[in-house]
């Protein structure tokens, strides 16, 4: 089948590196990686794997350890938008970008 379709996307360079890593160990591209992915998802119709959320405690303990400060203490900004992604008026994603803007600066 020739390929002649181009996908663009956004990832977090930390796990675009992590999977790349991982790729070079299964000796394969992240380029063939995805075109595995689509695939699947072509075949089965859907997500190749399962899909959930987390639970709401073991969400709220990783967003308090990403809010940390210094003192291993949340700030009073982090306190505030660990309110909002508790009352689910954030995703976890603009949780952890504003807390990145905010340690950015410090």
């Amino acid at each position: 089948m020739e390929k002649s379709s181009i996908v663009h996307t956004r990832v977090s360079p930390n796990v675009k590196n992590e999977c790349e890593a991982i790729f070079n160990k299964l000796g394969i591209t992240t380029s063939y990686a995805i075109s595995l992915f689509l695939s699947q998802v072509s075949l089965r119709k859907g997500i190749p794997f399962e899909i959930s959320l987390p639970e709401t405690d073991n969400l709220i303990d990783f967003a308090i350890g990403v809010s940390t400060v210094d003192s291993g203490l949340p700030s009073e900004k982090a306190k505030t938008l660990l309110g909002l992604l508790q009352k689910e008026i954030i995703d976890l994603e603009t949780y952890e970008f504003a807390i990145k803007r905010m340690h950015q600066k410090e």
